[in-house]
């Protein structure tokens, strides 16, 4: 084992965690830039709608499905993740999910189309998902009786202060 201090695989965890938050809530930071309204621009303001700067970006239904499509591949991660850890065992689950997060995050960087943006955000989610259900078990198994509390509840909070600092 490379590293077997119990700290240091909390402190991984933590850390961890609060980039956990920052993808969990992204969206809310990005949402009111002219960029991306521009970009992913459907009208009536904006171009190629009108010669003016601002735009109105995505339609209402749409942006609710941009949104959406993380949480319903977190909801998919959830219900594969039991399945996955049995399978394979935690760790590799565990490396898998940060595998498949790396592969959403490429397409959400690389989106051209409302499509694109919508699939990179449902892969990253499903990521969500396999993370959020096998991390905190994972930490628990390697800590001792005494500490298990604190060490995932440290990871819970760092969740929270991502999404906090992010939204």
């Amino acid at each position: 084992m490379l590293v077997g201090n119990i700290y240091i695989i909390a402190a991984v965890a933590v850390i961890g965690g609060g980039l956990f938050g920052f993808d969990i809530s992204s969206m809310s930071a990005i949402l009111g830039t002219n960029s991306y309204k521009c970009y992913f621009n459907q009208g009536p303001e904006g171009p190629p709608f009108t010669g003016s700067e601002l735009c109105s970006g995505p339609e209402a239904l749409v942006q609710g499905g941009i949104t959406a499509s993380m949480a319903g591949g977190s909801w998919l991660g959830a219900l594969i993740s039991g399945y996955l850890s049995d399978i394979l065992g935690r760790k590799k689950s565990i490396m898998i999910g940060c595998i498949i997060w790396v592969i959403g995050s490429i397409i959400v960087c690389a989106s051209q189309n409302i499509g694109m943006l919508i699939a990179g955000r449902i892969i990253n989610g499903l990521c969500v998902g396999i993370e959020s259900a096998q991390v905190p078990v994972y930490v628990s198994e390697l800590a001792p009786p005494s500490k298990r509390g604190r060490f995932v509840g440290a990871q819970q909070w760092a969740i929270t202060w991502g999404i906090m600092i992010m939204f």
